[in-house]
Parts: C-alpha cells; sequence; structure tokens
C-alpha cells in the first residue's frame, strides 16, 4: 500500500515528481551501501531477533509520518531522514527470513523450496493488491491515513513472530559465525557452483529492473500510447509472478529442485525474445507473463538450494552477500534502461534484455553441472584449520 501512498502524498504535498522519485531512491538506498552489514547483525543476534526489532521499530518509524503530516511538521528533509530509516531497518530483513526458514525446517531442499515458494508468493499477492487497495482507500482516507495501515501491520508481524518456536527463536550463528562483512562473499568465490551461479543471479537482477521500465514504455511506444496495452502489460507481468508462486508451492514437493530451477531459467529467458517481436498485444502480455512466472520458479530452488549448500554458520552472509549483491545491480539497471531507450530506442533495449537474459541463463545450467562439487575447496578447508 505504501509504495502508492507515500509517492501520493508527496505528489499532493509538493507536486513534484522529482522529489517523489527522490523519496524511493533514498529508502532503497541502504540496502546497496550496508548490505554486508546485514549479514553482521544477523550473525551477532540471530535472524529472529533481526526480524523482531526490524518490525517492531518500523511500525512507529512509518507511523510518525502521518502524525507529523498532521501537525503541519512533515518538510521533505524530515520525510528522507524517515524513510532512510526505514530502509536501513530493512537491509537485513530479506535474508533473515531465509535464514529463519532454515532454522524452523532444515536444510531439506525441497522443504526449503517449498517455503522459499510461500514467501515469494506473499509477496507477489501483496505487490498486486497492495496499490489496488491504497487506490481505492486514499480517495475516502488520505494517503497520510493509509500509511496508518502499513505501520499497524509492522506491529501485527511482530506480534506474529513471537509465536516463532523458541528454539528457532534463540538460534544465531553457530560456533561464533565467520569473520569479517565479507566472509559471505568469500564463500561464494570458495564454492565452484555458487561462485559461477551468482553471476546470473546479478545479470537478472539487473535485467528485471530495465525491464520494470521498459514495459510501460513499449506499450506507449508500440500501441501509440494507449495506456490500457500498458495495464494489460505491467499487469500481466504482476500476475505471472503470483502464479509462479503458486505453481512453486504445488510442484516443491514433487519435483527435485534442481530440475525446477533448470526448467524455470529456461522459461525466463525465452519468452523475452517475444517482446522484441512486432507482436499483438495479447502474445506480448503472455511473453511478460510467462517470463515473470519464471522468476519465483527459479528463486524458490535457487534458495533452497544456496541454503542447504551452505553451513549454519555461513548461511546469514551468505545469503545477505547474494540479496546484496543483487540489489546493487538494481539501480545501474533503472539508469541504464534509461540510457538505452533514450538513445537506441526501445526494440533495442529489449533486444538487449532477452540478449542477457539468455546468456545468464546459460552460465547458471553449466553451473548447475558443478552442483556435485564439494562446497569447500582444499584451501577453505586449510585456512579455516
Amino acid at each position: 500500500m505504501t509504495m502508492l501512498a507515500l509517492p501520493w502524498l508527496v505528489l499532493e504535498t509538493t507536486g513534484s515528481a522529482w522529489r517523489a522519485g527522490l523519496v524511493f531512491a533514498v529508502q532503497v538506498l541502504p540496502i546497496a551501501l550496508l548490505g554486508f552489514i546485514g549479514g553482521e547483525v544477523m550473525q551477532r543476534y540471530g535472524a529472529h531477533r533481526t526480524m523482531l526489532v526490524g518490525d517492531a521499530l518500523r511500525a512507529p518509524t512509518i507511523a510518525a509520518v502521518p502524525i507529523l503530516h498532521s501537525m503541519g511538521l512533515l518538510s521533505l528533509s524530515a520525510l528522507l531522514v524517515i524513510v532512510a530509516i526505514i530502509g536501513v531497518l530493512g537491509v537485513p530483513y530479506y535474508a533473515a527470513q531465509r535464514v529463519l526458514a532454515a532454522e524452523l525446517i532444515g536444510a531439506d531442499p525441497r522443504a526449503l523450496t517449498k517455503a522459499n515458494g510461500v514467501m515469494e508468493g506473499s509477496v507477489n499477492i501483496a505487490a498486486l493488491a497492495g496499490p489496488a487497495t491504497a487506490g481505492a482507500l486514499i480517495p475516502f482516507l488520505g494517503a497520510a491515513q493509509v500509511l496508518w495501515i502499513d505501520a499497524v501491520t509492522f506491529a501485527v508481524s511482530c506480534g506474529l513472530l513471537l509465536l516463532v518456536p523458541r528454539a528457532a527463536r534463540s538460534a544465531r550463528g553457530k560456533a561464533g559465525g565467520p569473520p569479517g562483512i565479507m566472509a559471505g562473499v568469500r564463500k561464494l568465490r570458495a564454492d565452484p557452483f555458487l561462485g559461477q551461479s551468482v553471476i546470473s543471479t546479478v545479470v537478472y537482477g539487473f535485467l528485471l529492473r530495465v525491464l520494470a521500465l521498459a514495459l510501460p514504455i513499449l506499450a506507449y511506444a508500440r500501441f501509440d500510447g494507449d495506456a490500457r496495452a500498458a495495464g494489460l502489460l505491467v499487469g500481466g507481468y504482476g500476475a505471472g509472478a503470483l502464479i509462479g508462486s503458486l505453481v512453486t508451492f504445488a510442484v516443491a514437493s514433487r519435483v527435485t529442485p534442481e530440475r525446477l530451477m533448470g526448467v524455470s531459467v529456461v522459461l525466463l529467458a525465452l519468452p523475452l525474445w517475444l517482446l522484441v517481436l512486432p507482436a499483438p498485444i495479447y502474445v506480448l502480455v503472455f511473453g511478460a507473463a510467462l517470463s515473470a512466472a519464471a522468476v519465483p520458479l527459479s528463486n524458490a530452488p535457487f534458495f533452497g538450494i544456496l541454503t542447504a549448500r551452505v553451513s549454519p554458520e555461513y548461511r546469514p552472509k551468505v545469503l545477505q552477500s547474494v540479496i546484496t549483491i543483487s540489489n546493487i545491480a538494481g539501480p545501474l539497471g533503472f539508469l541504464t534502461a534509461g540510457f538505452l531507450m533514450e538513445h537506441a530506442g526501445i526494440q533495442a533495449t529489449l533486444f538487449v534484455v532477452a540478449a542477457l537474459a539468455t546468456l545468464a541463463t546459460v552460465n547458471l545450467l553449466h553451473a548447475m553441472r558443478l552442483l556435485r562439487v564439494p562446497t569447500e575447496s582444499p584451501r577453505e578447508v586449510l585456512s579455516d584449520a
């Protein structure tokens, strides 16, 4: 809901789209600047406590926006400070969810794939339903009042986390965990499969941001600025992601994570070539939806394999490193998309997206051949000893 309510509030109070964009940029910037530190926080305090504190502090922080707005004290600088704090508190949260899942479920790749599918699905359901609900409520309540609902959801989440079994609550890095904020990156480089597959993860993270900007511009350029075409493309992409999450949950117990990931990364790349063609809108929507459905279908088994492959003391920093590296590529994707579309056109941009996605898929399929290679190299074992 905040994805719509927050920029709407900025537009209502300032009338500036640039300032609305600046607010979002400040919120995601901590992920790029402080991402690797998130692994250190999880190692020291544990995944459960990290999530609990994050929710407990974000509830009053978000509530400060409507409070200050009602008092006439919500300046742009105050809002930027608030969203920066929200961003900082969210840095280790995504990785902490996956670490906590492993502590609750164990290291079975199929069970972890199913759990990751549930988490992917919850994110995609929220991404579809949240803005729609906010759009319906803002005319009646106002953008600032809708933010109260967001604050309440964090308080509810904090209460739900108190129901987590005590054994998982107290779990934290075994044997003290590896030293150094870059220990996760070193672990990735030492593992043959993870070291190669994370390259594709970065490329996908980059391309998904390019695609997010390219889809509405594609509709505008090919269908004479028809907003309905843009809505179909963007809505189809979101619906595809949700369907992919549901399919992940349904098949995770029946298909090995390796096979599921192998098929899904092919489905992620190939439909993108449909967007390059001068095809009717329904063909473009189908290509966007099928590619979007493959994102959770590939993410869930990848994180399941990764979590099972990494020893418990390394999990917080390895998971945080993968998420941070992927998010660092995100802002670059937005900048590159704008540059490419302005200087080369939408057709060339979509060709680059499809070609890079295909190369990333080929690289990941090759990396999967290394899954049976031991996770620790002799050099790493000697250095640990």
